[in-house]
């Protein structure tokens, strides 16, 4: 007997189960296998990076996720014992301005108990074996933890299955790879070091660099770059100590090794993320070097850009060329993402004079700039990652004189850059914008200015409503004092935080889209002009 599912993701890591969620919350239970089985603890990825959270924050986990990890403020460089930079890493727009440390094990632990409450099944120990892809779907032959086989049926095909993924392989879809040729150890020890454990230590010398920062439990992880591209294949800690004795003036003595990897920084880019009914998403797709912490927090937004587009095609309320999309705006991330790792890991690691000269200089100038350090904080959050050139987005949006109540020049996010959280009224008291997002769906946000009067904001809110078509949800902001009557969706910005922070001086529009990303902005209230970001959406009206 043949199986059948809509979705299938090969992969149970943060990146397959984070699509497995967001599909799961809007009407879509996806199979998930993972050749692995339930207790395989990886530990490599250890960092969660703002953007990454606020997505956790939409999933319910946010909380969740910083109660079991350390939030670091700040990244500290040292040469000996002098200290070369100090860069905050809080000067991110965003509610949640931190670098969250915590191991990969408990960041998929939190995942997997959403998945499971949202009615996912994680089959553990099953593998695939080939697939085959038709018209309408794909023959997937699988493998279970017993050793019996199975045939599969399903309409997409997503490869979350690493770097070495089979996915990527079977489909055919060739990749770019190099060899950066720099060797690292990691692992967790126990070690008395009078650091402050709110910040990540990184330390230069001339053979190579020792990256220290805090882990759950008291522990510490130790990344360390090795002279060539062949490390031992499991330190142990006579390894770690040798090269914290040797680049730091920290104290040698570590102790209880915990875990402990080795690896050769290696990158590789897949030509395209999409290939008929087979898509690949996280280091399937994409891997690079550990410096920077970006690999993880990369794929789970790769999941999160798929995955309501995907719901969408699979309930039959997008046309299958939605996904077209993904591709498009992704691909262009995750090129600069590789890009940017190899040249960081390359500046970090290398040992000649000049290099180290001019790293050294590099890093004292941005420790004293301000603005320097605030776009590098926004980078490393993934801030700055945005969709401005998507077919997907557009806006009509024209330049004006602020109202005297707009007190900054703010011209607001831009169609196909991120949402930005404020703080609204209701009658229950302050209630955040990103939690009115929740929902899944798109959510229009209607700015009625100076509109109080109860009668024009209950119209234009059900004009809103006919226009979104069933895709989302309204939100109708007045600078005003909400009327007396209660009415549902309404909100007050008696400050106008919000007008200024969307850069509002008239009544105005913004269509969110399910990522958090700006759809549409209008600078009036022309809703013919949601009607038709629906229709380029694909979707079915």
């Amino acid at each position: 007997m043949t199986a059948e599912t809509d979705v299938l993701i090969i992969g149970a890591g943060p990146t397959g189960l984070v699509l497995a969620i967001d599909l799961a919350r809007r009407g879509v239970i996806p199979r998930i296998i993972d050749a692995e089985g339930a207790d395989h603890r990886e530990s490599r990825a250890v960092s969660i990076v703002a953007r990454s959270l606020e997505m956790l924050d939409d999933l319910g986990l946010a909380q969740a996720a910083i109660e079991r990890g350390i939030p670091l403020h700040t990244l500290n460089f040292y040469q000996g014992t002098t200290t070369l930079a100090e860069m905050d890493v809080t000067a991110v727009d965003s509610p949640f301005p931190l670098d969250l440390c915590i191991p990969q094990w408990q960041t998929v632990a939190l995942l997997r108990e959403r998945a499971e409450e949202l009615g996912v099944v994680i089959e553990w120990g099953t593998r695939l074996i080939g697939h085959q892809v038709g018209e309408h779907g794909v023959s997937v032959e699988l493998q279970n933890e017993d050793g019996s086989g199975e045939r599969c049926e399903t309409k997409w095909l997503i490869g979350a299955d690493g770097a070495h993924s089979t996915v990527r392989e079977a489909a055919g879809i060739t990749r770019k790879r190099s060899d950066l040729k720099r060797g690292f150890i990691l692992g967790d020890v126990a070690v008395d070091w009078p650091l402050t454990r709110d910040r990540f230590h990184v330390y230069f010398d001339a053979s190579g660099l020792v990256a220290v920062f805090p882990m759950i439990g008291g522990y510490w992880r130790i990344l360390a770059s090795t002279p060539d591209d062949r490390p031992p294949r499991t330190p142990g800690l006579d390894d770690f100590a040798a090269y914290v004795a040797e680049r730091t003036p920290l104290d040698a003595g570590v102790r209880d090794l915990q875990w402990s990897s080795s690896f050769v920084a290696r990158e590789s880019l897949a030509e395209r993320l999409r290939h008929g009914r087979v898509l690949l998403a996280g280091d399937a797709a994409h891997s690079h070097s550990p410096v920077g912490g970006q690999g993880m927090n990369t794929g789970m937004q790769d999941a999160y850009n798929l995955g309501w587009k995907l719901a969408l095609v699979v309930t039959g309320r997008a046309e299958e060329s939605l996904l077209d999309s993904y591709q498009a705006e992704r691909w262009p991330v995750v090129k600069a993402v590789v890009d940017a790792t190899s040249a960081t890991t390359k500046a970090a690691t290398g040992t000649t004079l000049v290099v180290r000269r001019v790293r050294r200089h590099a890093l004292r100038l941005f420790g004293r700039l301000n603005s320097v350090q605030q776009r590098l904080s926004n980078a490393f959050g993934e801030h700055l990652v945005h969709y401005r050139d998507s077919d997907l987005v557009f806006e009509h949006w024209h330049e004006s004189p602020a109202k005297a109540w707009n007190d900054v020049a703010c011209t607001g996010p831009e169609a196909g850059e991120l949402a930005r959280d404020v703080y609204l009224e209701n009658r229950e008291g302050p209630v955040a914008l990103r939690h009115l997002l929740r929902t899944p769906g798109h959510h229009l946000i209607l700015f009625a200015a100076d509109t109080t009067d109860p009668d024009t904001l209950s119209a234009l809110r059900a004009t809103a409503r006919t226009a979104m078509a069933e895709y989302g949800e309204v939100h109708v902001i007045t600078r005003g004092h909400l009327p007396h009557d209660l009415m549902d969706g309404v909100f007050a910005d008696l400050r106008s935080e919000a007008h200024n922070r969307y850069g509002v001086r008239r009544p105005s529009l913004y269509l969110i889209r399910p990522d958090k990303y700006v759809g549409f902005r209008g600078d009036s209230l022309n809703f013919a002009r949601v009607s038709d970001y629906f229709r380029a959406l694909g979707a079915r009206l």
